[in-house]
């Protein structure tokens, strides 16, 4: 069985740190995997989404089929042929 191939899709904010890029195209087999290959490709974009120790930020959600990973299996998610990984940043204002 292949790796997956994966979309993540970007926030306009961590665009600047791929290359303007909206979304990169990986294979991965979860979403830990997913990360380090965009850190691969684009290290400052992974950084603003995981801590140096490899911890989503508590400011970032990331959604799998509409679902956010932390409501899954966190980052050992599992990804299939075609998903998308939505990065979302948290908004704050008032």
């Amino acid at each position: 069985m292949s790796t997956p191939t994966i979309i993540i899709e970007l926030p306009e904010a961590l665009r600047p740190l791929a290359d303007g890029q909206s979304s990169v195209e990986v294979t991965a087999a979860t979403v830990a995997e997913a990360l380090d290959a965009l850190g691969q490709i684009h290290p400052q974009a992974r950084l603003r989404i995981l801590t140096r120790g490899g911890e989503l930020r508590p400011h970032v959600h990331l959604f799998v089929r509409a679902t956010d990973i932390r409501a899954e299996q966190g980052l050992a998610t599992a990804l299939h042929d075609g998903d998308t990984l939505l990065v979302v940043p948290s908004v704050a204002g008032g």
